[in-house]
């Protein structure tokens, strides 16, 4: 037989554990969602950081990755170091790397520069084209980009000069503004 003490010591135990139990589950309830956005009203430093972007069907269009960003809430403007932008095509994907960017707060303007790299491949037979150039003004949502600076062009075998460019990436349409030059391969 259970003597009265300890029935009350078993009591006490049960209504401390379901206590704990009660308590435990309450903090869980209190845990943040995650951050969708960062504020741009913020000074804040990101390292390693990626921001994806997707189409009206959840198919991602534009990658964004660097080692630093660094957002500036005064000038409305984030600054990144060695961005590497990755835009993706049905059949086409679109590499662009530079020194530095400078992004605005809405994340549809991007100004990539110093040594500015863009690489057209083709995902199925392998076929690619890489542009050199200093400065490059990208819009993220029509997916453009332009220069008035001097572009080369290298496929492997064929060379182009030029002074600026307009890129439509999603039509996949490249256009030379002035003094073009070119040098063909001839088999």
């Amino acid at each position: 037989m259970i003597t009265e003490k300890t029935q009350r010591g078993i009591i006490i135990l049960i209504v401390i554990a379901s206590a704990s139990f009660w308590l435990s589950r309450s903090q869980e309830d209190e845990t943040p969602n995650p951050v969708s956005d960062v504020d741009p009203n913020l000074d804040y430093v990101l390292r390693d950081f990626e921001l994806q972007f997707f189409d009206e069907n959840g198919n991602p269009t534009l990658n964004l990755q660097a080692p630093l960003f660094r957002n500036n809430p005064d000038l409305e403007l984030g600054t990144i170091e060695n961005p590497v932008m990755v835009f993706h095509q049905p059949d086409v994907s679109w590499n662009f790397t530079a020194e530095t960017a400078t992004i605005t707060a809405d994340k549809e303007h991007v100004v990539l520069s110093g040594h500015v790299n863009l690489q057209r491949r083709e995902l199925v037979s392998g076929n690619w084209v890489e542009i050199n150039t200093s400065e490059v003004r990208v819009e993220v949502t029509p997916q453009t980009a332009t220069t008035d600076q001097a572009v080369n062009f290298f496929d492997g075998r064929n060379h182009i000069d030029a002074i600026g460019m307009d890129l439509d990436i999603i039509n996949d349409n490249l256009k030379l503004k002035e003094q073009v030059r070119a040098t063909y391969a001839v088999d």
